[in-house]
């Protein structure tokens, strides 16, 4: 194929080096019309850096090469990074690529981890966008099995894939392999296939990956950006994900690794400079940087935009219809840049809008003046605007330059604000705000400054000033003053108060108003339904006096209105009228707020008159101050109105407050009080101060209490309220207890006396020393720092912490009338009687034990008395407290007369000896403490219990069984380790209680006789049986793969019980296996630390030699090794996977075997005849395989040692598989032996509890279930044997059946062979189809990789020289090779076809065989027997699904073989777990639990096993499936022979095929089995 290639490339090259060359296109024709032009194609990827992950070399290696490639004289070759001769770096991939000196870049092998999930990745850069049109790779080595490439659109963008190859894209990448897309899909779909993902050839593989083939809108290219940024690629990613091996890797030999490596010869990029275009060629920039040399008036990278000035239609690509080149923009010759504006474009047809336009003028076109500017003609220039920012609406004015101004502003030029506003900015003029309570007028208008009233400040005054509160409208200086008793000038409105009216209304009488005239007499006032009037004959003042509701405490109606309502007579008027207020030593009169009054609509005659009450109203030039003012109306006693005229008072009405909140009175203040006073007004005395003047009301000013800082006084009177234990007027002097001198004004004054709780004491006035006069009882001494005799202590810590003198303490054990018993310091007691000792006599002395403490003498402390022959030291001596002697070794009691648990023999200077019981046959370690009899556990005898009692057996830490060997049957009572009775001629079993095979029980029970000579035919022809069936277990155990047995499950004997475990059963089990673990794990720890301390007793190191030190070490690491042997089958059983329960059903056992039988023999003679036909088939394929490998250069020897490691590693998996099932049967095997165990354990411990009185009330039901018991075995025993026979004849007819089904399996061997003979023909006509289909894309790639000009001369001369013999050689091939692919796909298709079909038949019938073979074989197994046979049944099933998977994705037709071969797989491996369940369990558990020397107690569980089985044979009764089934593989056997019929005319087809093949190689010419 290389020669092929090179000579179609050398052709090619000679005719189109020119157009290669030069033939790019022109941007304008020759008549200067713009048009599409496009840059060369060209090999981007040529002579371009390439970053790769991994390169050979660093460190040096070797690696080997899978076959000799040409020329090359060795296998293994050295890669060194260093050694110019030895280097494969990535610089060889994009260099000039020559076949007869090829180079190549290459990984490290696979030795050095390169295989997957470790990838490899190459990555190109382009160094700026190109269209790429394909992807080759030329591999050195085979192709990988998974690698992808992956692209970048635009430099850091994300990678995207662009293809994925590998013969496994579910599993790799996740992807559906053949994905096709329909239009109007997304088109940016990286496919996955498995085209270039064979390991062949081994060399020399091409891999061409075309962007646009699948894709849908690839014949409109210019029409698609999808399709245009799907090709267009910055950087390129190759990953390499998986090498494609023989499957030798898994020995992991050096020398298979270093076999296997990434190595590319390579990498080409067909593809042009993206230019969108715009441009003939790609140029380099100043920096370096490849950009596009752009026409058509475009710019950029890319020429991916217009130039600035070229925007009057949107930028497009270039197509072959139109260049859409950039128009300029029309800008009325004042501009030269503009923007592409897409509204006018759409509203206009012409999208260039102009900017920067001179001469103040604007627009589109700069056909207007500039925003802000105006003139009065076009002819003129436009000129500005100069309208106030701030004042104006906008600073665009009209023709005429005037200004459009905001609301409240003015001016041509809107430059100054309208009256009523002021402080013109952006938001125009903002309105005067005022505040009307507190301003004069309007504000200023340039500054907004109010002009304020007297008492109001700030900008807007809206705030009084300090001193005042209450801001109002209708006061005239704006704010009251504050009162707050003339002590505080900051007070606020108080929200506690509401407004409260005084009225007189004259409804009911005069209201207690009386007047008074020039006289000064008063009288009660004159009262009509109008009010209160006087009766003047001329103009004299005369005064109205209110009542006392007018008087007193009226501060609250300071600053508010008094409403006087007079009535005149008709045709009168109203005269003048004064108000005076009299109190606090102040009389004042106050004139009407409203001197002209206001006449009442309703009585024309009435007026109303309103007094302010507050100093702005006086009738004076010399005004009161407003705190006396207030000081007047706080003790009011005078309200007088006067008047000098006929007039009648109707109504009086003052404003007032009083507590409430509705509606609120803002005039009352609160006043903010400063330090010594408190309340609302400020008008009480803080804590600690009083009035400077006792009793000077709240005008007084508050002074502190002069108490000498001991207390506090009384605000008002200022006496004193002593503290700091001081007393008197002026607290100065300290209450009885304490002493000092309280003038010093300190919290410390007066201090306590020193005395105990704090007693009376005096000062002595010379020296002013403390005497305390009163100390409690038990302490003397100046400060009673003393304790008396018969105390202790030390009161005032004189010699450590102080502590209360306290009677001594000596437990009654001193003499009451005795001076001195104790230490008057510590206490301790110096005179103990009644042998005790210690600091309180609580103590016995030596020699002496008890208490001390007891309350009568001789019950106190008793001498020691110890045993001479027990204790080690002499008698007297032993625990005070207790009177525990030391005793000798082993010996026990407080005198030491006797010997410890588990010792025994007390002897002088000696102690008493170990019991010796033997740790497993004896309850505990504990025996008689004289004769040192151990007490043993069931069964078991001997002083130290080492051994079994006659007629019992196993020997283990349950005790010994009872052998249970059966009188009738057994020669002794006496059985063996293995609990097996020697049994009497013609008896078999454990216990010797049943007859032989061939042997039955006679009628007097007595003996069992052997069964007639027809019995014994028919166990002769079963032990032949038998002995084949062993044969084949041993020929299945070899590591033979060319066995022609590999896909059949033999079948023979299993044990009865082996389809007997239920699954609850076995759930249970294991529960309580897990329990008996986890208790024999804790017995091994236990006799652990019992060792160790044995050791110590004995005083064994680690360097000791002794023998007895030996042994225990021994012991110890038996015992370790056996607690971890226990630990892991703890592990295992917990991870145990429990199988299903499967029924077991049996019936007409004698009747299905004949029909088996007669469908047996029309099966075989149906196998012959498939058989034969399959054999014709093989040999027609085989002689068709032969051929065509010749033709295609054959690769038989690489075939032949693929399919040698194909089969190792089926020989590799089987053995895994083996291991893993021996391992959890081993877990099995000790999780049934602890479970066993534990059962017999608890089984016995409720023997054990059972009292004999519960024993004897039992006895009658014993009686009653030994009845029954013995006639359910009765029963039993019958049942067993017929199903026992029926059993044996269904599955020795199942035997035969099975061997009769071999034909159809070596017939779909035969089909198999035929089926790879076509898929491997068809695999080599697609590889020629696929290298021609590749050979334009090697073509494109050679030209991009075309030397420079300096070398075409050259190669120009070469070229022509072999121009015509180029010419005619290579058009014959061509010739020659279409011929051959037309005439091999033809055949090819055929022979799949028809292998497909036998292939198919042969499935089905072996589906159906297996079906009843399985159904057989889960009815009657036997566990022991078919061990072996169920891992090779495994095996070969695991191997066919392998093989299924393979042809599924060739023949998608039939996938629903593979899934039929999938249930086949999950129903055995379903049997097998439940085969190795019994299989393993009893030959495993001996060995993995060997060391614990538990032979006895395992055959003890084995029996124990096979009673609890016995009941389950009861599932046999029933009815079973197995009829059916015959008669459905009767139906399947008939269809069968029709089928043959076809496959034998298949057949000949195939052979004609054969003849064909042979005229197609002998046309071929010479050299064309070098092709690849």
């Amino acid at each position: 194929m290389e020669e092929f290639f090179s000579l179609c490339l050398g052709i090619l090259l000679c005719l189109g080096l020119q157009l290669a060359h030069g033939g790019m296109d022109a941007c304008y024709s020759e008549q200067g019309h713009p048009q599409r032009c496009l840059p060369m194609f060209e090999n981007a990827a040529f002579g371009r850096q390439v970053q790769v992950t991994n390169t050979c070399g660093t460190p040096p290696e070797e690696y080997c090469l899978q076959m000799g490639a040409p020329g090359d004289t060795q296998l293994c070759h050295r890669c060194d990074a260093s050694d110019p001769d030895h280097n494969h770096n990535a610089s060889y991939l994009t260099d000039f690529h020559s076949q007869e000196e090829s180079t190549w870049w290459q990984s490290q092998s696979m030795a050095f981890g390169v295989q997957y999930p470790n990838s490899v990745n190459i990555t190109l850069q382009l160094g700026k966008a190109y269209e790429i049109t394909y992807v080759r790779l030329k591999f050195h080595t085979s192709r990988p099995e998974s690698f992808a490439i992956y692209k970048r659109s635009w430099a850091g963008g994300p990678w995207v894939p662009y293809q994925f190859y590998s013969a496994s894209c579910e599993k790799t990448y996740g992807k559906r392999e053949g994905l096709y897309l329909r239009p109007g899909e997304d088109e940016r779909v990286a496919f996955c296939t498995d085209e270039f993902s064979d390991i062949s050839p081994l060399s020399g593989g091409n891999v061409a990956f075309s962007t646009l083939e699948g894709r849908p809108s690839a014949y409109s290219f210019d029409e698609s950006p999808i399709l245009q940024e799907w090709v267009t690629s910055t950087e390129l990613l190759i990953s390499l994900n998986r090498l494609n091996t023989f499957g030798d890797d898994i020995f992991k030999d050096p020398k298979v690794l270093q076999s296997y490596y990434y190595a590319i010869t390579d990498f080409s990029v067909g593809g042009r400079c993206k230019c969108n275009g715009h441009a003939s060629k790609c140029v380099l920039d100043e920096e370096g940087q490849l950009i596009c040399s752009c026409q058509h008036n475009t710019t950029g990278t890319d020429c991916e935009k217009c130039l600035p000035f070229y925007q009057d239609r949107p930028w497009a690509r270039g197509t072959a219809e139109a260049a859409n080149e950039c128009l300029p923009c029309n800008c009325n010759g004042l501009s030269e840049e503009c923007f592409y504006d897409w509204e006018l474009y759409r509203s206009t047809g012409h999208g260039g809008h102009c900017q920067n336009c001179r001469d103040h003028t604007a627009g589109p076109h700069c056909e207007q003046c500039q925003e802000n500017f105006y003139r009065w003609d076009q002819k003129q220039l436009c000129q500005p605007c100069d309208c106030h920012p701030a004042g104006s609406l906008s600073l665009q004015c009209d023709n005429s330059g005037t200004c459009e101004c905001k609301p409240s502003v003015t001016g041509w030029k809107c430059d100054r604000c309208l009256t009523g506003f002021h402080s013109l900015s952006e938001g125009g003029c903002r309105p005067c705000t005022c505040n009307a309570a507190g301003s004069l007028g309007p504000c200023d208008s340039r500054n907004g400054r109010c002009p304020c009233k007297d008492k109001v400040e700030g900008y807007l005054c809206d705030r009084c000033q300090p001193g005042t509160f209450n801001l109002q409208p209708q006061s005239p200086s704006g704010c009251t003053s504050c009162f707050c008793y003339g002590h505080s000038m900051v007070c606020a409105a108080s929200a506690h108060y509401g407004v409260r009216h005084i009225i007189s209304d004259f409804y009911r009488g005069a209201d207690g108003w009386q007047t008074r005239g020039p006289g000064g007499r008063e009288e009660p006032a004159q009262w009509s339904q109008s009010g209160i009037f006087l009766e003047l004959k001329e103009e004299e003042l005369w005064h109205f006096i209110a009542p006392e509701k007018f008087l007193g405490d009226q501060r609250f109606s300071y600053g508010q209105p008094l409403f006087l309502t007079f009535r005149v007579p008709p045709g009168g008027s109203l005269l003048p009228v004064w108000l005076r207020l009299e109190g606090a030593g102040l009389a004042l009169s106050l004139k009407p707020s409203n001197p002209t009054s206001t006449h009442q609509s309703e009585w024309p005659e009435e007026y109303q008159l309103v007094f302010s009450l507050q100093e702005t109203s006086e009738d004076t030039k010399l005004r009161l101050p407003a705190f006396h003012f207030q000081r007047l109306l706080a003790n009011l006693t005078a309200f007088q109105i006067q008047i000098t005229g006929q007039m009648t008072l109707t109504e009086v009405r003052l404003t007032s407050a009083g507590p409430g909140l509705s509606p609120l009175a803002p005039w009352v203040e609160e006043c903010t009080c400063p330090k010594g006073y408190m309340g609302q007004f400020c008008e009480s005395c803080s804590l600690g101060y009083k009035r400077e003047t006792p009793l000077g009301g709240p005008y007084a000013n508050c002074v502190p209490c002069t108490c000498n800082q001991h207390g506090t006084c009384d605000p008002e009177t200022g006496i004193c309220q002593c503290l700091h234990h001081t007393e008197g007027p002026h607290c100065e002097r300290c209450i009885p207890g304490f002493y000092g001198n309280p003038f010093l004004g300190r919290v410390d004054d007066c201090k306590p006396c020193p005395c105990p709780g704090q007693s009376a004491c005096t000062t002595i006035p010379d020296t002013g020393e403390v005497v305390c006069t009163h100390c409690p009882k038990g302490q003397r001494g100046r400060l009673c720092e003393i304790c008396d005799d018969g105390f202790f202590g030390d009161p005032f810590g004189r010699s450590g912490p102080p502590q209360p003198c306290q009677r001594c303490q000596c437990n009654g054990n001193v003499d009451p009338n005795a001076v001195g018993n104790c230490d008057s310091t510590t206490g301790h007691c110096l005179r103990c009687l009644y042998n005790t000792t210690g600091a309180h006599c609580e103590l016995c002395q030596e020699g002496f034990y008890g208490s001390a403490l007891n309350p009568r003498p001789v019950d106190k402390c008793s001498p020691c008395s110890c045993n001479p022959s027990g204790s080690t030291r002499e008698q007297g001596s032993c625990d005070p407290g207790t009177g525990q002697c030391s005793c000798l070794p082993h010996v026990t009691g407080r005198d030491c007369s006797s010997c410890s648990p588990g010792f025994y023999d007390l002897q002088p200077e000696r102690g008493c000896q170990s019991c010796k019981c033997h740790p497993v046959g004896s309850r505990e370690n504990q025996c008689h403490s004289v004769t040192g009899q151990c007490p043993c556990l069931p069964g078991v005898g001997g002083v130290a219990c080492t051994h079994c009692l006659p007629d019992f057996f196993g020997f283990s830490a349950k005790g010994c069984r009872a052998c249970n060997c059966s009188p009738l049957g057994s020669l002794t009572t006496q059985c063996r380790e293995n609990s097996t009775c020697v049994c009497k001629p013609g008896f078999v079993g454990y216990k010797c209680d049943r007859c032989k095979e061939n042997f039955f029980l006679t009628a007097e029970g007595s003996q069992c006789q052997e069964c007639p000579i027809c019995f014994s035919l028919v166990k002769e022809e079963a032990t032949k049986l038998k002995a084949k069936l062993t044969m084949m277990e041993r020929w299945l155990q070899k590591s033979d793969c060319d066995s022609p047995w590999r896909d059949y499950v033999f079948q023979g004997e299993s044990p009865r019980g082996d389809t007997y475990h239920s699954h609850y059963l076995l759930q249970d089990t294991r529960e309580a296996f897990l329990e008996q673990m986890e208790e024999l794990e804790s017995s091994m720890k236990a006799a652990r630390h019992q060792l160790k301390a044995a050791s110590k007793n004995i005083n064994c190191t680690k360097s000791s030699l002794e023998k007895t030190c030996i042994q225990l070490v021994d012991i110890e690491a038996l015992l370790l090794s056996t607690e971890l042997e226990i630990q892991q089958a703890s592990v295992a059983l917990t991870t145990m996977v429990m199988p299903q329960e499967m029924p077991n059903q049996f019936a007409n056992w004698s009747h299905l075997a004949t029909e088996s039988q007669a469908l047996a023999k029309r099966q075989r003679d149906m196998a012959t005849k498939i058989e034969a036909a399959a054999q014709r088939a093989l040999l027609a394929s085989n002689t068709s395989y032969t051929l065509l490998w010749s033709l295609m250069e054959g690769t038989d020897a690489n075939n032949r040692w693929h399919e040698l490691e194909d089969r190792y590693q089926e020989v590799q998996t089987a053995q895994e598989e083996f291991r893993t099932s021996s391992a959890q049967a081993a877990t099995e095997a000790q999780s049934v032996l602890a479970s066993v165990q534990r059962v017999s354990s608890e089984g016995a411990l409720r023997l054990v509890k059972f009292s004999a009185p519960e024993m004897l009330s039992f006895t009658h039901l014993a009686r009653d279930l030994d009845e029954k018991r013995q006639d359910l075995e009765k029963t039993v025993a019958s049942r067993e044997h017929v199903f026992t026979k029926a059993a044996q004849v269904l599955l020795t007819t199942s035997q035969e059946e099975f061997q009769k089904i071999q034909p159809f399996e070596q017939m779909r061997d035969g089909a198999d062979a035929a089926l790879t003979l076509a898929t491997s023909s068809i695999a080599k006509a697609r590889v020629m189809v696929s290298d021609s289909k590749t050979l334009l894309t090697d073509l494109e790639e050679m030209r991009k990789t075309f030397p420079q000009p300096k070398d075409q001369a050259v190669l120009r001369r070469k070229a022509r020289t072999i121009q015509d013999r180029l010419i005619s050689d290579t058009q014959k091939k061509t010739k020659q090779a279409e011929r051959m692919l037309g005439n091999a796909a033809s055949v090819s298709a055929t022979a799949k076809k028809k292998a497909k079909e036998a292939e198919l038949l042969a499935k089905e019938s072996t589906k159906r065989s297996k079906a009843l073979l399985r159904e057989s074989k889960q009815e009657y197994r036997k566990a022991v027997k078919l061990a072996n046979q169920a891992q090779g049944t495994l095996r070969d099933i695991s191997r066919q699904v392998t093989v299924s998977k393979e042809r599924r994705r060739e023949m998608e037709k039939v996938e629903w073989v593979g899934t039929g071969l999938n249930k086949v797989e999950r129903n055995i491996r379903e049997a097998r777990i439940s085969l190795e369940m019994d299989i393993k369990i009893l030959s495993v558990l001996l060995t993995r639990l060997g060391k614990l020397d538990t032979h006895q107690a395992l055959t003890s569980a084995l029996n124990e096993t096979e009673e609890k089985l016995e009941p389950l044979r009861q599932r046999l009764d029933g009815q079973g499936s197995l009829q059916g089934k015959l008669s459905l593989l009767q139906q399947e056997a008939e269809q069968q022979e029709l089928q043959i019929q076809d496959i034998e005319s298949d057949l000949k087809e195939i052979q004609a095929d054969k003849r064909n093949l042979e005229d197609i190689l002998r046309s071929l010419p010479e050299g064309c089995a070098s092709w690849q």
